[in-house]
């Protein structure tokens, strides 16, 4: 059909436009298909195999052992699972560990991903990450040392143990270093050789639930055997980080993205119906040379189809070219590699597909309806319902006629006003979104360091320490401290009470600069345990012990800034009483020091297997340079870019419907005399001031989501990044957003030189 041909001229001659389309859509549909389609294979991998290895649900010490009997009697009473887990940390070189385990048999069994299984008593399995992170690659073999004693092992494959899938050194650790801290598995026999001769081997329990009795269990486990330690699946950072990170993936895929979409495939799609409008005098001869308006809406709806079909066909196929790539960027370089083969789920294909496409048509479609209502003689005259209200034509004003103009282009078409400043937030709220993370996180590194406090090391040890008020076993520049972890009531985080008497190791600063002191029956909490708690002065904050569950009520009574450690201060003798020491070791408080922890400025040295954990400064900013601003930064200058494609394609269309609504004004201003740049002037700085307030309102609502996810991903993280953006940040925002305006301008202004006088004669024609 001849008729058919218009679809080409059209395209042809809004080439630029109908390209701005397709990029956006394919823009959107790409993050939408690419994450969707990771979050959902890496989701149904994990949830198969913590099954099929049937990963802990919780893992606990004792004082008073189990022996194979009596975990055989508690499984049967109680309806669970408990196998004993053992393990040796060896050496790997410079300050490298490798944890050693033994195979288990029930309870967090390990999963090839790469190579082949233990086959002798020289084989080894190791974890990807810690491989690649050291070049270490199948067939290799490497050295390790256990308490002097030197083995070699031949690495025989990649194994992946679901209780390390986050592999932390500790369990309550925030991040991991894959260079220098992996996991190994060899058989039971090379195992059993190597603690035999070297004495040092370490032992934990690890538990299934098969009913909901894990609070039951756990009290009578204390009970009977006396709980050193627990630590349930719901707080351990090695189980409970993958789950964050998927659960957000899950949240994007579900909400965000779709609801992104949503906004952008609106837009465009009003966009597109407003180029209909443009259209009404063709639509209008259509309609007299005798087209129905059902024949004339499907015409002008393939208007729509094509750069949604076309967009969205692209962005899926790319999407779920590079979804593996995507999953890099945003898990697998912290979490160990699954090392599955990505495909697309076909309904969120579909979905991509089809909610563009449909969007664009049907907006065009009922476009195309709404506008053929109008008389076909009114239609091809150019009149219709395009009268501007006669208040908005400043008639007796003694403003200038570019001042009018611009006026009731604004006020007059508040549909393209309106279009325009939400096209402009949308875009802006994605860029400023991402400046504004990341400054937020290099802030967080940059001051969190100091927040911590002033100490270079601070020991953890495995037992309370009590020593004479006038006594003191390390040097006179270190400080003790009593430290016990609580679970707090309804929340899945490990929080941290610290009795201190000295506090020149640490900072207890309030938010208006104060300084606030230890004493006695006072608790400060630190601002990240205030956002994860949702407390502050004056509040009560409910917390159970970790072995025992006995509840404790207690108030706050200031929060201190530091937003990386979920911590509570108080000092000696209010932990002391709080955890009965006094009571359960007969001894008065008043004429001992009692710790279990140690802060210094150098170096101490303890006694052999005293010290649980150790922290150095140097290791905390290293961590947090390695996981917070190298790992994320990856993928957040990615979106970023994204974000910048999303803002400057906006504008240019927005600009691009500014002139083409207005190629009838331009023709008949030149009509009047009016040369190129004064018509510039006059049509395409309409809307200067209307720009500025979109990139304004997208600016703040970037800035305002940022700072909402952060702190609805506190527990995520496991710290509160405060919401910060640089004024370098806002500038490359508006760089950005004037640039693209600019440059707009200047190519579209191409088409007023295009624009020829005699449409303004076919518009007036009757």
């Amino acid at each position: 059909m001849t008729l058919n041909k218009r679809y080409l001229r059209n395209i042809k001659s809004n080439l630029s436009f109908y390209i701005s389309i397709t990029l956006l859509t394919l823009l959107v549909v790409y993050m939408y298909v690419a994450i969707s389609a990771a979050y959902t294979k890496e989701k149904a991998y994990l949830d198969e195999k913590v099954i099929e290895a049937n990963r802990e649900d919780g893992q606990f010490t004792l004082y008073n052992d189990m022996s194979d009997e009596d975990i055989k009697k508690y499984e049967e009473k109680w309806n669970i699972e408990i196998e004993k887990q053992y393990f040796t940390d060896a050496g790997l070189g410079d300050s490298k560990t490798i944890r050693v385990f033994r195979p288990s048999e029930k309870v967090n069994k390990y999963i090839i991903s790469k190579g082949s299984d233990i086959d002798t008593d020289t084989d080894i399995l190791i974890s990807e990450l810690f491989a690649k992170a050291n070049d270490i690659s199948i067939g290799d073999t490497i050295d390790i040392t256990v308490n002097g004693v030197r083995k070699t092992f031949t690495v025989c494959g990649y194994a992946i143990r679901f209780d390390y899938l986050f592999c932390l050194k500790n369990v309550n650790d925030t991040f991991s270093i894959s260079s220098e801290f992996g996991v190994g598995l060899i058989s039971r026999d090379a195992y059993d050789s190597l603690i035999s001769e070297t004495s040092n081997g370490e032992t934990y329990y690890s538990v299934v639930f098969n009913e909901d009795n894990e609070q039951e269990v756990r009290k009578n486990l204390y009970e009977e055997y006396q709980t050193s330690s627990y630590t349930s699946a719901d707080i351990n950072n090695r189980i409970q980080t993958p789950n964050d990170q998927l659960e957000e993936l899950g949240t994007m895929t579900g909400m965000i993205l779709p609801i992104s979409i949503i906004f952008v495939v609106i837009l465009m799609a009003v966009i597109l119906g407003r180029k209909v409008k443009n259209e009404k005098k063709m639509i209008g001869i259509l309609n007299a040379l005798g087209m129905t308006k059902f024949e004339l809406a499907r015409h002008y709806s393939i208007f729509g189809l094509i750069p949604g079909l076309v967009g969205s066909v692209l962005g899926t196929i790319l999407g779920n070219a590079t979804t593996g790539y995507m999953m890099d960027l945003m898990i697998e370089g912290k979490l160990e590699p699954f090392n599955i083969k990505f495909d697309g789920k076909l309904s969120s294909n579909l979905i991509a597909i089809g909610l563009p496409t449909l969007c664009y048509t049907l907006a065009v479609f009922v476009t195309a309806l709404i506008t053929i209502k109008g008389n076909s003689i009114e239609l091809i005259k150019g009149s219709g319902k395009a009268n501007v209200h006669k208040n908005l034509r400043f008639s007796k004003s003694k403003m200038s006629f570019k001042s009018k103009y611009k006026l009731r282009a604004v006020l007059g078409n508040y549909g393209r006003t309106l279009t325009l400043i939400i096209g402009l937030a949308i875009g802006g709220l994605v860029l400023a979104f991402m400046l504004a993370c990341t400054d937020s996180l290099e802030y967080y590194v940059d001051k969190s360091v100091d927040e911590i406090g002033s100490f270079e090391y601070e020991y953890f040890l495995n037992q309370v320490i009590v020593e004479a008020e006038d006594n003191s076993s390390f040097e006179a520049d270190a400080v003790g401290f009593l430290a016990s972890s609580f679970a707090a009531e309804d929340k899945n985080d490990i929080v941290t009470v610290m009795g201190i008497d000295d506090t020149s190791y640490i900072n207890l600063t309030e938010k208006s600069g104060s300084e606030l002191t230890p004493s006695d029956e006072r608790y400060y909490i630190s601002s990240m345990g205030s956002m994860l708690y949702g407390v502050g002065k004056g509040d009560t904050l409910k917390l159970f012990d970790i072995n025992s569950l006995e509840e404790y009520s207690i108030t706050i009574d200031g929060v201190f800034e530091n937003g990386s450690q979920n911590l509570i201060i108080t000092n000696n003798k209010t932990l002391c009483e709080l955890l009965s020491l006094d009571t359960t070791m007969g001894i008065p408080l008043d004429s001992v020091k009692i710790y279990n922890g140690v802060m210094s400025k150098d170096s101490i040295s303890f006694d052999d297997g005293l010290v649980l954990k150790e922290i150095y400064r140097e290791d905390i900013k290293k961590q947090l340079d390695e996981n917070i601003l190298d790992s994320m930064k990856d993928i957040l200058w990615v979106v970023l870019l994204l974000g910048a494609g999303i803002m400057i394609m906006i504008i240019f269309l927005m600009v691009n419907v500014l002139l083409s609504e207005n190629t009838v004004t331009i023709s008949m201003l030149k009509v009047l005399g009016y040369n190129d740049n004064e018509i510039n002037s006059i049509i395409t700085h309409v809307y200067h001031g209307i720009v500025a307030l979109g990139i304004i309102i997208g600016l703040f609502l970037g800035i305002w989501a940022n700072d909402l996810n952060f702190k609805q991903s506190a527990s995520v993280y496991n710290c509160y990044v405060k919401n910060v953006v640089k004024p370098s940040s806002v500038m490359i925002y508006f760089g950005i957003a004037i640039t693209s305006y600019v440059i707009s301008l200047k190519l579209l202004g191409n088409k007023i030189k295009k624009v020829s006088m005699v449409e303004s004669l076919k518009d007036t024609r009757a």
